[in-house]
């Protein structure tokens, strides 16, 4: 009884431990087709990108050259596969400076033999990561502007508080300060004169 019950348990544990063996591949490869697909689009080299991706989504790479997302580099990060599909979680930094990042999410799907890349989703995750990027900086932008504008109108109000002060302290020694004599009014010649 005992014996039967380590050879389930050795199963099992084999099972679980293939199973993450698998998973892993499955996870490494989806991930560098990925990385592969994105350095072929950012280098403009739409053959290789061409081989990356489904025959129904070819058609969409024509709007992924470079010039048209503007993308300097990329990373990709967490993966998620459920059946067929996986998700890479990925950056694009684009901007004059590399310093707008648009996340994306490279959908692929499983192939008879090996992952590919969905163009098509794979862009609409794109439009809703850039849209988002694009809030985020005006988002910014606004702030910081807000934050000048709170600054010049403190400073204004400052500068009211100010002269409102120095005003009230005139105002101030001008009541209190005694006002000056009045010159003595000449006495009227009394038109009465003894005589």
């Amino acid at each position: 009884m005992k014996r039967s019950m380590w050879l389930t348990l050795q199963a099992l544990l084999l099972t679980v431990l293939l199973s993450g063996c698998i998973f892993s591949s499955e996870s490494q490869q989806a991930r560098d087709v990925a990385d592969k697909f994105w350095q072929a689009v950012l280098s403009e080299d739409m053959e290789t990108a061409k081989d990356l991706v489904t025959w129904e989504s070819a058609q969409y790479l024509q709007y992924l050259d470079s010039k048209s997302i503007a993308a300097q580099r990329f990373e990709t990060g967490e993966i998620k596969i459920q059946d067929n599909t996986a998700e890479v979680a990925t950056v694009l930094y684009g901007g004059e400076k590399g310093d707008m990042v648009i996340p994306v999410r490279t959908i692929l799907v499983r192939g008879k033999d090996k992952w590919q890349v969905d163009v098509q989703k794979t862009m609409g995750s794109m439009v809703s990561g850039a849209m988002g990027a694009v809030v985020d900086q005006l988002n910014t932008f606004m702030q910081e502007g807000l934050r000048d504008l709170d600054k010049a109108l403190s400073d204004s109000v400052n500068e009211l508080n100010k002269s409102l002060k120095q005003g009230v302290e005139q105002l101030q020694k001008d009541l209190t300060v005694p006002p000056p004599p009045q010159p003595a009014s000449p006495t009227e010649p009394s038109s009465k004169q003894a005589i």
